[in-house]
């Protein structure tokens, strides 16, 4: 699978079209924004979606575990769509969870959407610091540098007048915004607020394509 290596906080970065962050130098995958069991909650409204979110992204972030054998898994957030959506992981895919959460060092930071969830066998935590890097969902004030998630950032490719929106990994000099890496996620516009008015004019912008993490 080819990757784009992106350069933040004075480390190397290495971004994939599966949507993982993979940190090299410490062997760790990070992702944000599973939202699993989304269909379930829309189900709950009579918004209906086809009902294999759960188990589609969690076979993808499974098959990353198992072609890069990670020692660390971090997920900034929203892991869980709501309250409701808890019930989309039947029972084989809890075990595998928890089975693979077993075999590394698994951080599991809390979003807007699951903060008051809670998994038997995974623990939650409100931010967690590696170096000079915080992992947070939402970014928060601090002179650090941060990766996040919250925002699923997407950009707009025109090309011969046709335009297109691609998920993106996303960066300016202190924060980095990765895409949302559940199946059923929408996105937001990197040239609008919020995400504009967070990141300003001088960003670097990595939008992701079938095969290939591209750099604009």
């Amino acid at each position: 699978m080819s990757s784009q290596l992106i350069k933040f906080a004075n480390e190397d970065f290495f971004a994939y079209p599966s949507k993982i962050l993979f940190w090299k130098r410490l062997n760790t995958i990070i992702v944000a924004d599973l939202h699993l069991g989304k269909s379930v909650s829309f189900a709950r409204h009579k918004q209906f979606l086809p009902p294999y979110d759960t188990k589609e992204t969690l076979n993808r972030l499974f098959d990353c575990i198992n072609e890069f054998k990670p020692t660390k898994l971090i997920i900034v957030g929203d892991l869980i769509h709501d309250l409701f959506s808890i019930k989309s992981l039947e029972t084989k895919d809890h075990i595998n969870f928890i089975e693979y959460a077993k075999e590394l060092d698994f951080i599991w930071i809390k979003g807007n959407h699951d903060y008051q969830i809670e998994i038997s066998g995974l623990q939650k935590v409100l931010d967690y610091t590696i170096d000079e890097i915080i992992f947070s969902h939402i970014p928060i004030k601090t002179s650090k540098y941060q990766i996040c998630g919250h925002f699923h950032p997407k950009v707009k490719i025109t090309h011969r007048g046709k335009s297109i929106y691609k998920s993106t990994f996303v960066h300016n000099n202190k924060i980095f915004i990765l895409p949302s890496f559940g199946v059923l996620t929408g996105g937001l516009n990197i040239d609008q607020d919020p995400i504009k008015n967070l990141l300003g004019k001088n960003k670097n912008i990595f939008p992701v394509g079938e095969d290939k993490v591209y750099k604009l």
